[in-house]
C-alpha cells in the first residue's frame, strides 16, 4: 500500500504526461479545425438565380386568340459611346497547400506517441533506491553498524573518541572530538576521520567540549586508503596509522583543502577481548600529535569482523 509520501513519486510520470497532453491537444484541435475549414474553402459559390422576366407587356400587346402583327423595327439610338466592357471572369478558386497543417497535425499526434511510450516506461521501471519517506538508520549507512555477515578477511570498525588538543595557541587550544570509519574489503584498508573542531580558553582538551563551554568551529574530514595507509591486524581487532590531508565540507561545491595535515594512529579492539567473528563491541585509542586519548563508553563503538 502507498504511504502518503510514496504517491507522489509513484504518480510522477503520469503528471509529466497529463501536462504534456494538456498542451498537445490543443494545438491538435486547432491543426484539425484549421484543416476543416480549408477543406470547406475549395467548395465552388453557388451559380447566382438569373432574374425573373415581367410578361406582362407581351400579353397587353397579344391578347390570347388575336393575331400578332408584323413588328415594326424601331429606329434605334445611335450610341455615343463604345460599349461597356464585359466583367473579368473571376479565377475558379484553386486548392490550398495544406502541407504545412498536415505536417503539423503529424509531429503533434508523434509527439502524444513518444511521451505516452516514455511515461509508460518510467511508471514500470523501479528505482533501485528506498521510496521516500522510508526511514533510514545508521545501519543502513554504514557497513560498521550493520548486522551483515562478511567475508572472513573483511573488517569495519566506527569509534568516537574524548576531546583531543589539536593545535595550541597563545590563549587557548583548538579540540576535536574525532571519529573514526576503517573497512577492510577485498584486501584494501581504507580509514575516515571526522574532526570536530571546537576552540578552548584552557591549557587541555575537555572529554565533552560542547558541555564544557568550548565555542564550535568548523569540521575537518580526511580519508587513506592502502597503500598509503599502513594497516595491520592488531589479534582480533585492527591498527591504521598514516598522514591524514583534512579538508573541509563545501556546500554545493567540492570539499575545500584546509593545508592541515595530522599524524594520526588509530587502534580499535573487541571490547570483551574476543576475537570471533560477528558484530562485537569496540574500544579503542587514537593518537595525534603527541597526544593520545581513549573512545568513549556510551557502548556505541562496533566492529565487524568475518565469521
Amino acid at each position: 500500500m502507498l504511504t502518503a509520501m510514496e504517491i507522489p513519486v509513484t504518480a510522477g510520470p503520469w503528471l509529466v504526461l497529463g501536462v504534456v497532453l494538456g498542451l498537445l491537444v490543443p494545438v491538435l484541435a486547432v491543426a484539425v479545425g484549421l484543416l476543416g475549414r480549408s477543406r470547406g474553402a475549395d467548395a465552388p459559390p453557388p451559380a447566382p438565380d438569373e432574374p425573373e422576366q415581367d410578361d406582362l407587356p407581351g400579353f397587353l400587346a397579344s391578347p390570347p386568340g388575336s393575331v400578332p402583327g408584323p413588328v415594326a423595327p424601331v429606329a434605334a439610338w445611335p450610341p455615343l459611346s463604345s460599349p461597356p466592357a464585359a466583367p473579368p471572369q473571376q479565377a475558379a478558386p484553386g486548392r490550398e497547400d495544406r502541407s504545412g497543417l498536415r505536417l503539423l497535425a503529424t509531429m503533434a499526434v508523434g509527439a502524444l506517441l513518444l511521451i505516452g511510450a516514455a511515461a509508460a516506461v518510467a511508471a514500470v521501471r523501479t528505482p533501485d533506491r528506498p521510496a521516500v519517506g522510508t526511514p533510514t538508520t545508521a545501519d543502513d549507512r554504514d557497513p560498521a553498524r550493520s548486522s551483515a555477515p562478511a567475508r572472513s578477511s573483511d573488517l569495519a570498525a566506527d569509534l568516537t573518541f574524548g576531546g583531543v588538543v589539536l593545535e595550541r595557541h597563545a590563549v587557548g587550544v583548538t579540540v576535536a572530538r574525532p571519529r573514526v570509519r576503517v573497512t577492510t574489503e577485498d584486501g584494501r584498508t581504507t580509514a575516515t576521520i571526522e574532526l570536530a573542531t571546537f576552540n578552548c580558553l584552557r591549557t587541555d582538551a575537555p572529554a565533552d567540549p560542547e558541555a564544557a563551554g568550548c565555542t564550535r568551529s568548523v569540521t575537518e574530514v580526511a580519508e587513506l586508503s592502502t597503500p598509503q595507509l599502513d594497516a595491520r591486524r592488531d589479534g582480533g581487532g585492527v591498527r591504521v596509522s598514516g598522514a591524514f590531508a583534512t579538508s573541509r565540507p563545501a556546500a554545493g561545491s567540492a570539499p575545500v583543502a584546509t593545508g592541515r595535515v595530522y599524524d594520526v594512529v588509530v587502534t580499535a579492539r573487541p571490547r570483551d577481548g574476543e576475537s570471533s567473528g560477528g558484530r562485537t563491541p569496540a574500544t579503542g585509542v587514537l593518537e595525534v600529535g603527541g597526544e593520545r586519548v581513549g573512545s568513549g563508553d556510551d557502548g556505541d563503538d562496533v566492529l565487524v569482523r568475518g565469521g
